[in-house]
């Protein structure tokens, strides 16, 4: 247990950018590599796969500052997911983040819609609109700079997603910066 909080410890204080990073829930983050695989033999099947991959994105897009509902930290902020289209057992790709408040702390979401793919497949349905549902997947700090850039695997239900990508910040869950609808596949 103890790796683990000292894992989740390490993750919190700023970018892993170096190392690849296993979310298999928010409160179970691991680096590829450094830590313990998981035992459910499907999160160890993805664990294993991610730990191999070095394959190109094949897509690429950005991130930007949110309409109206969401928070703008500055007309500067914004960011890249860059990801594989499809991924055995998970959502794999590299979140670059710029802008932000330095050293601050936000959480990544992915966030669906009832009317798209994938959105019965997340795991927290939103308060006051119980049919749209989203996964806050990894608390984040930003460095001294305001930057956070790290290669994710994000362990999934398989299915075809059609989802947004969030950072909030964990101050007033505003969202700060959001993809809108994007698809990829989990096998």
């Amino acid at each position: 247990m103890k790796p683990l909080l000292l894992l989740a410890g390490l993750l919190f204080a700023g970018s892993l950018s170096a190392q690849p990073v296993a979310v298999f829930a928010r409160n179970d983050s691991r680096v590829v590599g450094s830590a313990v695989a998981p035992t459910a033999a499907a999160q160890a099947a993805f664990w294993a796969d991610y730990g191999r991959d070095h394959a190109a994105y094949e897509a690429e897009l950005p991130l930007v500052n949110p309409p109206a509902w969401g928070k703008t930290v500055s007309a500067k902020t914004g960011g890249t997911v860059r990801y594989h289209s499809k991924f055995r057992h998970g959502f794999v790709c590299r979140l670059e983040l710029h802008d932000l408040q330095p050293s601050h702390a936000y959480l990544l979401t992915l966030n669906g819609n009832p009317e798209r793919a994938g959105n019965a497949l997340l795991p927290t349905p939103v308060t006051g609109n119980e049919r749209e549902k989203y996964y806050d997947f990894l608390d984040i700090k930003t460095d001294a700079q305001g930057r956070y850039a790290a290669d994710l695997g994000i362990y999934l239900a398989p299915g075809d997603y059609d989802v947004r990508i969030y950072a909030k910040d964990t101050d007033d869950f505003k969202i700060v910066l959001y993809r809108d609808f994007f698809k990829f596949a989990v096998e």
